[in-house]
């Protein structure tokens, strides 16, 4: 009696097993008219579209798995109308790639054309994907989203993204914008060949941290920035700001390879912020008329300040690690050392460090 009890939990165990891998609905290549909601596993093969007066909802725990077509083409979803996709942090969404070993770049990610309603992305995870978020003239809300394994982690031209508390990890470019809006808190952008690429954006950021990456940090060209307690630790080249103009304050600059901070031709406020135990120079700037104030500097590896422009640059009432005077121009690369670069104005600094460092 007991081995035909088993014998039967064990067929009955295996069937509902059997029964949850199978996907709840399969769309090939189909167009969404009408406001459908996901739940369970779901597996797309080619494409879905959400058209215009549509929206797709999807309920929390909901796996989207995504195969390629006979033709090879990448799977995508497409929404012109509008995606409420909601988890949980018990039961998270995900989106991914159907095959046994995933590889980045195995499906081709969520592309938003020409939406600018409530689209809302909270408690999901995307991965594998060639572009997880591709944001054309559209708007999206991304809460707690976390983007792995991708090509390119989120990229938006035109576009206006809000993310919250949000991951971006192990990817080729982590965060791309162009003629975008982004404003963001509670980031991470960690273990990437490039952290954030932004061009002709308005950005504000609070809490941002980048670390481990493998080229640049942050590269922004003709941007306006704002950026409040951010740390850019431990990758290759910090930040380099071309152009644009802008506020860095409460952030923290520590264990880059090479430059720190480089700014060219930028109109940045840099207050509050701490530059230490970089291997290189912890800041280069490259005229553009910057302003560092109550900053801190000690450990580097490198100079503490370069000028390498020929404008006079403002480093007025910054605490460079020490008060030796001697000391701290040694550390200051400027007309000093090289007739063609513009002075750098230190005195007076400070004779301790400055208080509401991060």
């Amino acid at each position: 009696m007991k081995i035909i009890f088993a014998l039967s939990l064990f067929l009955w165990m295996t069937t509902i097993s059997l029964a949850a891998e199978q996907p709840a609905a399969v769309y090939d290549g189909a167009v969404i008219t009408e406001d459908v909601t996901w739940r369970g596993s779901i597996l797309v093969r080619g494409f879905v579209v959400v058209a215009p007066q549509a929206t797709l909802r999807i309920d929390p725990g909901t796996i989207v798995r995504f195969t390629a077509t006979a033709t090879q083409q990448l799977p995508n979803l497409i929404v012109q109308g509008r995606i409420y996709a909601a988890g949980t942090s018990e039961r998270p969404i995900k989106f991914t790639s159907d095959s046994s070993r995933p590889l980045c770049g195995s499906w081709g990610g969520i592309v938003f054309l020409s939406t600018e309603k409530n689209n809302l992305m909270e408690r999901c995870r995307i991965e594998y994907a060639e572009t997880g978020i591709d944001l054309r003239f559209s708007t999206i809300n991304l809460k707690s989203v976390t983007i792995v394994q991708a090509r390119t982690a989120l990229t938006s031209h035109d576009g206006v993204v809000q993310m919250v508390g949000s991951t971006v990890s192990d990817s080729e470019t982590g965060i791309e914008l162009f003629n975008s809006e982004f404003d963001g808190r509670d980031m991470m952008v960690a273990s990437c060949q490039r952290g954030l690429v932004l061009s002709k954006s308005a950005i504000v950021i609070t809490s941002l941290k980048v670390m481990n990456i493998l080229q640049t940090g942050l590269e922004a060209e003709d941007c306006r920035i704002k950026i409040t307690g951010g740390e850019f630790s431990e990758n290759v080249l910090g930040a380099r700001i071309n152009g644009g103009e802008g506020l860095i304050v409460m952030s923290r600059f520590l264990r880059n390879k090479k430059t720190a901070l480089h700014l060219n031709a930028s109109r940045i406020k840099i207050q509050r912020c701490l530059f230490a135990e970089n291997f290189q120079d912890a800041l280069r700037v490259d005229d553009g008329r910057a302003l560092l104030l109550n900053n801190a500097f000690s450990s580097n590896g490198g100079f503490n300040l370069y000028n390498a422009g020929s404008e006079t640059v403002s480093a007025r009432q910054n605490w460079w690690g020490l008060t030796d005077k001697l000391l701290i121009v040694q550390k200051i690369y400027d007309a000093a050392r090289d007739k063609n670069t513009g002075i750098v104005n230190v005195f007076p600094w400070l004779n301790e460090k400055p208080p509401l460092m991060p």
